[in-house]
């Protein structure tokens, strides 16, 4: 079961998070992280991968490390004031396990 964390990204700034799976090794995973403004909504607010990596880091090992970042440029360009869904899944040939959901909220810059 996914754990519920409730997430908010200042836009303009850098975003990152780590999360360390315990008593998991996650040598030849992958993992994929979307948020959309509703969970039916066809399009995504943001889209990471890390195969090829694009702004997920797994590191594996016996408690594996999933490190998850947007940068300054990419929050720059997400709309802002905005509240969604996300969630966060590692994955292998044939299993997905979803370990993180919540919320998103963005807020606007004000320096730029």
């Amino acid at each position: 079961m996914a754990a519920n964390y409730d997430i908010t990204i200042e836009q303009g700034a850098t975003f990152t998070f780590t999360l360390t799976v315990t008593g998991v090794n996650l040598t030849g995973y992958n993992a994929r992280m979307q948020g959309r403004s509703t969970h039916a909504a066809t399009s995504t607010k943001f889209s990471l991968t890390s195969s090829p990596a694009a702004g997920i880091v797994i590191t594996p090992g016996v408690n594996s490390v999933i490190t998850v970042t947007l940068t300054a440029t990419q929050t720059a360009a997400l709309d802002a004031p905005a509240e969604g869904v996300y969630d966060l899944e590692y994955f292998d040939g044939s299993t997905v396990t979803r370990i993180l959901e919540g919320t998103y909220r963005i807020t606007p810059e004000v320096t730029r």
